[in-house]
């Protein structure tokens, strides 16, 4: 048994960037309806996010509630903006301004565009972490499932392996959605996706933790690496208890493998205990993309 003092989300693998971002939004959430908590993670095989203080389940679950029903009357999410967030110059700068204006239930907007970040037909280039395509719509998708979300799918997702009961329209963001085409019988983007409502939900939120920056030729997003086909997403883990502020500079200081610099010497002093990392994958068709397996960069000895 592990001896903790909060509660444990033993349903959010820290080692599969949807359980990661998804222990994100739980602290988000919380500290967005103002009940502050501290977060880390414990040190096993597959490491599980702790909240402090301790709330249950259900007090979890209602919070992202609150959040989503705010999000989805917010500007970010809003039904008359572009689904696939195709915006030139001008709507992008409108967009961003109305997040800006929104505060929290804004906060989401700067985490998918940049301003002056465009493509080569001047047109919006997203977030790293854009993975839908093709008929799948980003804001569609993402209001469809903070619409649809129930308490009974946020506690499940949260508190027990996940189940993959769900029927809907993904972000793509699990690392089991990384599916080989020649490992396949058949065309696996042709397959009908089962996926966990309430992880899915809970990551939405927690992309509001990962913010993305104007450059020339692209947009920068952070913990992420290399090109738009072909990339790197990286992240830590730590050990010691932090508050919503204190994940956000741990989430800014940490470097793809190689790149480290003298971060590299500071991770222990942090509290990091574990840095990974997943390649960014994007079909040649369609340009879905998808989250590689994870592998372990660093590791507190």
């Amino acid at each position: 048994m592990i001896d903790l003092d909060g509660t444990l989300l033993s349903g959010l693998p820290g080692n599969n960037p949807l359980g990661f971002l998804a222990a994100l939004g739980a602290q988000a959430a919380l500290d967005e309806q103002g009940l502050e908590c501290a977060i880390y993670w414990t040190d096993q095989p597959i490491p599980y996010p702790v909240l402090e203080p301790a709330a249950s389940l259900e007090e979890i679950a209602v919070a992202v509630l609150a959040v989503a029903s705010k999000w989805l009357e917010g500007p970010a999410l809003d039904e008359t903006v572009d689904p696939k967030l195709k915006l030139k110059s001008k709507p992008i700068r409108e967009y961003l301004a109305r997040g800006r204006a929104a505060g929290t239930s804004g906060l989401l907007a700067s985490c998918l565009l940049a301003e002056g970040s465009l493509d080569n037909n001047k047109i919006a280039k997203p977030t790293d972490l854009y993975f839908t395509a093709g008929q799948q719509k980003f804001v569609s998708v993402a209001r469809s499932n903070l619409e649809s979300v129930t308490v009974d799918e946020l506690v499940a997702d949260l508190g027990s392996p996940w189940r993959y009961g769900g029927n809907r329209d993904s972000l793509m963001w699990d690392v089991v959605d990384d599916r080989d085409h020649a490992l396949s019988a058949s065309d696996p983007s042709k397959t009908k996706k089962s996926i966990n409502p309430g992880a899915e939900a809970l990551a939405i939120i927690g992309l509001s933790r990962i913010p993305c920056f104007a450059s020339p030729g692209r947009t920068l997003t952070q913990g992420c690496s290399g090109g738009w086909k072909s990339g790197e997403f990286v992240w830590p883990l730590w050990c010691e208890p932090a508050s919503a502020r204190t994940v956000g500079s741990l989430l800014a200081q940490v470097a793809p493998e190689g790149r480290e610099g003298k971060r590299h010497d500071w991770y222990r002093a942090w509290g990091i205990s574990r840095v990974l990392q997943s390649q960014i994958r994007r079909s040649d068709q369609g340009g879905y993309g998808t989250f590689g397996p994870p592998r372990v960069v660093w590791q507190r000895e």
